[in-house]
């Protein structure tokens, strides 16, 4: 059996055994919190303006920002995927397609994952587990919705959690730099310049 036999079929249970009224209303707005990642860049945003959140905050928009650029544009079209959808004409969609004709990986659940383990990773633990359960229910909202098969939506969440990680090595490397850089143009008071 292929992935995408597999793939299909999962699809179809899981929309068979689930699908209500009350879940599709709730999947529906579940979905759309993580359009063009807008939960996750106001939450960034948020924690920017405190200085003992900052860094997270930008753990987030560097983490985002990797899995716009690896995820979104380069596997996106690499492995160009089509989505449910358009391999079956009769799945009836609850919200608008995508304007995005690929499928692999889901860029809401990659977003979300990036984002979530962002956090986690800088720290933010009391934060952490909310967002990885929002992250989480985003990526089922697009599995519910037919938007994108489970495989897309578990590599979503591998590939965020990889950008995180790759955001916070990152990161790691260009803050010495950064302070000195912040340092030199900042420099100390000693008393001898006016």
């Amino acid at each position: 059996m292929n992935l995408t036999v597999l793939d299909t079929a999962l699809l179809s249970g899981i929309h068979a055994l689930l699908s209500s009224p009350g879940l599709d209303r709730l999947m529906t707005t579940v979905t759309r919190l993580g359009d063009l990642g807008f939960i996750w860049l106001l939450l960034a945003a948020i924690l920017l303006c405190r200085p003992a959140t900052r860094r997270a905050g930008v753990l987030i928009l560097l983490a985002m920002a990797l899995g716009l650029l690896f995820g979104n544009g380069l596997l996106k079209n690499l492995v160009a995927r089509p989505r449910p959808y358009t391999a079956d004409p009769g799945i009836q969609l609850l919200i608008e397609p995508s304007r995005e004709p690929y499928s692999f990986p889901s860029g809401h659940t990659l977003h979300a994952f990036a984002a979530a383990f962002a956090v986690g990773l800088a720290g933010r633990r009391r934060l952490f587990i909310p967002c990885l359960i929002l992250a989480a229910a985003i990526g089922f909202s697009r599995i519910y919705l037919m938007m994108h098969y489970p495989s897309d939506v578990l590599a979503g969440g591998l590939f965020g959690f990889a950008a995180a990680w790759a955001a916070q090595w990152l990161l790691k490397r260009l803050e010495p730099a950064l302070s000195r850089s912040k340092r030199a143009e900042n420099p100390p008071f000693d008393g001898k310049n006016p």
